[in-house]
């Protein structure tokens, strides 16, 4: 009887894994560092374990089919975040599709396809009234950006990366030259560390964005097509590197910069202060207080490495050798290098200015 029950419950496990709409992340938590998700987000917003149709689908390895995990405003029809780790296995290679996926349970909620579907002619307009579709960004000058780059999985985990559940409207230089810089130098730096510490790491990354309550797209079309998708006035990314065996080789970091073509400003900083500065932007977006965290005791963050990385970031992206850091280790901002500011002390401005306190002492370039 006691094999007959644990065969029965690890067959109910495996058929109820398969709902891709999801009313808690248990169903792909893997994804997360200690198995969190981020907490002071919309609590509105829809979970999503993002998964892709497969015939051969193996219920002994449930997990397998389930790539990364999403959190999906129906408001803004944007993401909040899209959490994954990094697979130092795939190539960078990566290529293009024109192949893009919707999610049926997002607007059919007793839909009972439980994966993402190929976007066509037909279904586009049966799943629109909760999710982005293609053309809500042609014309716009908005590239569908990626949240969990393509580049960082591959096999049929690249493929799920193509749903609009995974894109935000991003400037088209902003994507293609500013955050494909970051999203490179961070691949290129996270791999290095996975292949030197081989099996006993892992890599949990978050990328989100800040929607904009201002700015939608389409703004042209019929009155029921126009202002359907916000565009996000940020984007951000939350790095926690776990090493298995030796908390010392653990470290977190972020970095955040403005949905802008020419100036997005992208700040490397700790995971505390882009929580800081995440909490300030929401607070304004919902007009009420938030708090966000996105790692659990913000990941090592007291090991406070943010020197070093900002050394690997600098020699793969070029940052200006003139960038000053704080004494805590923080980028000081382009425009606010480490000065007196008529003071008899040195400081710099270190966030966008959102936050009350964006300032932080620092030491004189010798």
């Amino acid at each position: 009887m006691f094999v007959l029950g644990l065969i029965t419950c690890v067959v109910l496990r495996a058929f109820s894994a398969q709902a891709l709409v999801v009313d808690s992340f248990d169903e792909c938590v893997w994804h997360f560092y200690r198995h969190t998700e981020p907490s002071g987000m919309d609590p509105d917003a829809m979970k999503i374990c993002q998964k892709l149709q497969n015939e051969e689908y193996d219920y002994t390895d449930w997990y397998s089919s389930l790539y990364y995990a999403t959190l999906y405003s129906v408001h803004h029809k944007i993401p909040l975040y899209s959490a994954y780790t990094l697979d130092p296995r795939c190539s960078i290679d990566t290529g293009g599709s024109n192949i893009w996926h919707l999610e049926p349970q997002i607007s059919q909620p007793r839909s009972p396809i439980d994966h993402m579907v190929r976007e066509n002619q037909n279904n586009k307009y049966l799943y629109k009234r909760n999710q982005a579709i293609s053309s809500d960004y042609s014309g716009t000058g908005y590239d569908r950006g990626h949240l969990n780059p393509n580049s960082f999985q591959c096999g049929d985990g690249r493929t799920a990366t193509y749903t609009l559940t995974n894109a935000a409207p991003m400037k088209e230089r902003f994507n293609r030259v500013h955050w494909k810089s970051w999203e490179s130098t961070l691949r290129r730096f996270l791999k290095g560390m996975l292949d030197r510490d081989r099996a006993f790491s892992t890599a949990y990354i978050v990328t989100g964005t800040v929607p904009d309550p201002n700015v939608r797209i389409p703004q042209r079309g019929t009155p029921g097509d126009r202002f359907r998708v916000s565009v996000p006035s940020h984007i951000w990314t939350a790095v926690c590197y776990e090493h298995d065996t030796d908390d010392r080789k653990s470290f977190s970091f972020g970095y955040i910069g403005r949905n802008h073509p020419e100036e997005p400003g992208i700040t490397l900083m700790s995971v505390s202060d882009l929580n800081d500065q995440l909490s300030g932007l929401y607070s304004e977006l919902s007009w009420t207080q938030q708090s966000i965290e996105i790692f659990v005791d913000d990941c090592f963050g007291y090991n406070n490495k943010l020197v070093e990385v900002h050394g690997a970031f600098q020699k793969l992206i070029n940052i200006s050798p003139g960038i000053s850091l704080t004494d805590n280790g923080q980028m000081c901002l382009y425009d606010h290098p480490c000065a007196t500011y008529g003071y008899d002390y040195y400081w710099c401005k270190t966030s966008l200015g959102y936050i009350k306190d964006d300032w932080d002492y620092c030491t004189e370039a010798q």
